[in-house]
Parts: structure tokens; C-alpha cells; sequence
């Protein structure tokens, strides 16, 4: 039986920051991953789907399909075996389970382990509608798949996942349906995104129906019949996205000790599970499902393991934590929604700054008006409790307020920023300036002779 210093379970985003960051640190790591090595930020999730929205925007419909998996097999080059054996990992390409606190078992391998690193992943949730796992459905891990584009798609779910693939197959040709049981687009977000988004997808020929539950799903052979509460619908092709679950079923956390239920695994303020020498990162805590999370644990997890002396790092809750959606417009955001602050703060205690794209010159030029920034703060202090922003290029427009938040820097003194003109990120000084017009000036008015 071999033994490592650390061996890390996943090779997503997170494990490998762990993996490749002790090796380079001449740590004994082995990585184990029972799929594709690269994760499903790489093989199913960000880097097909961002290149197949590029595509769509290009027009590139006979070729979109084939330029995503060349892009995908390009990224996971680089993080293949041969790749990390440069470096010093050494990896198993199969399942892993635990069979005692520092020992697991890897195909009729066994190895032993000081430091275990959890980073399974997620899965696609598949809700459980009469006949659908009998069915061929597809979801983001068998769709990039396909050789040709769809003729008809449906999806189940307006999360992320299922809006960025509605327009990007609608805009290669596709006639699209979404099916939603909520009664929103991207409901999780503020309720204008909804609206937007809505305005957005109807030139397009989307087709979508909100706070509609589907009760059965049949397949004939050729086409998939999906029956709901406001009638049925036929397409080729079926792709489910309807939420993620962790990992954390064929671990056989059991025998380590660990706890875990079907919503993940706990942890606490160092990553750590209940047993200290075995962290978990990423999705398979249960969510938020993010790459950047991941990341971030990784780094944070990598840390604690390479400091002297037991020394280790705490996660930061304070940083802010950004979701971006890729559709066209990008759909922007961290922190508390208007919904969440009022209820948790006070109607009374809070401030909304509001600024349409109307009111945004660039965006006038650009003929992109549909967008908007909306920042929630407390009210007097300006502090930012949370911000969305609907634009091109809204992710790279929303780390400004995010650093802002990051370092305790009110709104307000984001109005003393220079931004060049015309650039759409002069929207957050516009949002800074009513913090003045909306909260002081009043105070005044009636005073001044």
C-alpha cells in the first residue's frame, strides 16, 4: 500500500488547484478521478457551453458543435495525466472509495493518505416526472455531445444552464421551448432579470412557459411527447435543467467516519469536515455550484496544507461572491436581491439605486439600452449589501462593486472614481451620484433662501 501526503478526490477545478499547487511544493499527492480529467467546468459545464454561445453569436450553426469539442479537448490537454505527471501528480483514472479514515480503495488498488481532499462535483438533478428516466433526455453533460444542432429543443428549467443554451441553440436555428415550474426566468435573481430576459428571447422564437409543471414524459422512438399543465409539446430533443446535487453516494463516507447527507458534505470555517484531516471543497458541499467557488476553496485548502506548524487559513465569508450568467445580455450579480435586504435588513434601513441603460450613453451608441444596474445598500452609510447588472459584459462591469464590498468601500465614494467616456462601467458612478441626490440634497430643500 502506498502511501501520500495528500490525495485528492475529484479533478475539477478545485482539486486540481490542490493536486498541482503540493506537488509543486515536492508534497507526495496522488489524484483520483473516475471521469474525464479536467472536471465539468471543462467537460460539460463553463468551457463548452461559453464556446457554443460564442458560436451561436457568430452564426456558426454547421460548425458550432464540432468547434466545441475542439476547444474542450484543447483546455483538458492541459490537464490530462501526462500533463500532471510533469509536475510531480501522480493519478488513478477510476472511482475512489474510503475504506477506513486514512485509507481508500481505487479499482483492486489501495492507498494510504495524511491529508484527504474531497472535490467529487455535482451531478445534474433529474426531478422525478413520470417517464423521464425512461427516456433519452439529455442534460449539460451528454448535450455538447450531439452532432448536429436540434430542430426542436425543450428544456426543463430557466436557471443558468437552461436561458445561456435556449439562446445559443435559438440563435443556431433551433426552435426552442423552456418549460419552468417557477414563475420567473432566472428566478433566483432580481424579478427585472425575468423581464429582460423575457424581451430578449421573443424575437428569437423562444417560446416559454412559466409556473408550468410537466407530469409525464414519454418517448416514441423519434420524438419525445411532454405532457404539462398548459398542454403538450413534441421535440427531437430534451435536455433537463432543473438544479445539481452533490456527489457523495459512492464515497463510502461511512467508513471514514465522515457525516454527509444527499444535500452534501458539512464542513466548517477551515473546510474541513467532521474528521480535521479530510476537506471537502466545491459543489459537493451542497452548493452554491460554481467554478470560482471551487477555486477559491482549493486555494484556501492549499494554504492550510502547506503551512508550518498547523497554521491554517479560514475560508473568507466575506468576500462577495459573483454569479454571472451568459446570456446576451449577461446577467450580473452578488449579495442580497431588493426582496432578501427588506427582509433581512428593513424596508426602512436600505436604499435601491437604480439605473436603466437608457440613462447610459454607451449604451445609447451600442443600440444595447435594454439593460440596467441595480445597487441595494444600507441607507445612510451607502455600505453595498448586493448589486445586479443586466449588459455586455456585465460580469467584468460587477468586480468593481464586488472589491468595493470586498473592502468596506460605501457606494457613495465610487461617485469620486474616473471612469473614461463612454464606457458602460460609468453606470456605477451614475448609481454612486443618487446615493447624493436621493439621501442629502432632500434634507435640504426648503433651507436654502
Amino acid at each position: 500500500m502506498k502511501d501520500y501526503d495528500i490525495i485528492v478526490i475529484g479533478a475539477g477545478a478545485g482539486g486540481l488547484v490542490v493536486a498541482t499547487g503540493a506537488a509543486r511544493a515536492n508534497k507526495r499527492v496522488l489524484l483520483v478521478e473516475k471521469g474525464k480529467f479536467g472536471g465539468d467546468c471543462t467537460n460539460y459545464g463553463c468551457i463548452p457551453s461559453k464556446t457554443l454561445i460564442a458560436e451561436a453569436k457568430r452564426g456558426n450553426r454547421e460548425g458550432a458543435l464540432k468547434r466545441v469539442a475542439q476547444v474542450v479537448n484543447q483546455i483538458r490537454s492541459h490537464e490530462d495525466a501526462s500533463a500532471l505527471a510533469k509536475i510531480g501528480v501522480e493519478t488513478r483514472n477510476a472511482a475512489a472509495s474510503f475504506i477506513s479514515p486514512h485509507e481508500i480503495e481505487v479499482g483492486e488498488e489501495r492507498f494510504r493518505g495524511k491529508y484527504f481532499v474531497i472535490a467529487t462535483g455535482s451531478s445534474p438533478f433529474i426531478p422525478p416526472i413520470e417517464g423521464l428516466k425512461e427516456t433519452p433526455y439529455l442534460t449539460n453533460e451528454t448535450i455538447f455531445d450531439l452532432y448536429e444542432v436540434p430542430k426542436r429543443l425543450v428544456i426543463l428549467g430557466a436557471g443558468p444552464i437552461g436561458c445561456e443554451l435556449a439562446q445559443a441553440f435559438a440563435r443556431l436555428g433551433t426552435k426552442v421551448s423552456i418549460i419552468e415550474s417557477l414563475s420567473g426566468l432566472l428566478s433566483k435573481e432580481e424579478p427585472e432579470v425575468s423581464e429582460v430576459l423575457k424581451k430578449v428571447f421573443e424575437p428569437l422564437g423562444i417560446a416559454i412557459y412559466l409556473a408550468c409543471e410537466s407530469h409525464e414524459i414519454t418517448h416514441n422512438g423519434n420524438l419525445f411527447q411532454i405532457c404539462t399543465i398548459q398542454g403538450e409539446l413534441e421535440c427531437e430533443h430534451l435536455l433537463v435543467s432543473t438544479g445539481r446535487r452533490p456527489n457523495v453516494e459512492s464515497l463510502e463516507l461511512e467508513k471514514a467516519g465522515v457525516i454527509f447527507s444527499e444535500k452534501g458534505i458539512p464542513i466548517d470555517s477551515y473546510s474541513r469536515t467532521n474528521q480535521h484531516h479530510i476537506f471537502a471543497i466545491g459543489d459537493v458541499l451542497g452548493g452554491p455550484y460554481f467554478t470560482h467557488l471551487a477555486e477559491n476553496h482549493g486555494r484556501t485548502v492549499l494554504t492550510t496544507l502547506l503551512l508550518p506548524g498547523g497554521i491554517k487559513k479560514k475560508i473568507d465569508e466575506k468576500q462577495a461572491l459573483p454569479r454571472v450568467t451568459f446570456t446576451d445580455p449577461e446577467v450580473a450579480s452578488f449579495g442580497m436581491t431588493q426582496q432578501e435586504a427588506e427582509k433581512t435588513v428593513g424596508v426602512k434601513k436600505i436604499a435601491i439605486y437604480h439605473v436603466p441603460f437608457t440613462d447610459l450613453d454607451r449604451a445609447i451608441t451600442a443600440d444595447r439600452t435594454e439593460g440596467f444596474l441595480k445597487v441595494i445598500t444600507k441607507k445612510w452609510s451607502s455600505q453595498i449589501l448586493g448589486a445586479t447588472i443586466v449588459g455586455p459584459r456585465a460580469g467584468e462591469m460587477l468586480q468593481e462593486l464586488t472589491l468595493a464590498k470586498l473592502q468596506s468601500i460605501p457606494l457613495r465614494k465610487l461617485s469620486r472614481l474616473i471612469h473614461p467616456y463612454p464606457v458602460y462601467s460609468s453606470v456605477i458612478r451614475k448609481a454612486a451620484d443618487m446615493w447624493l441626490t436621493q439621501n442629502i440634497i432632500p434634507l435640504f430643500r426648503g433651507k436654502l433662501k
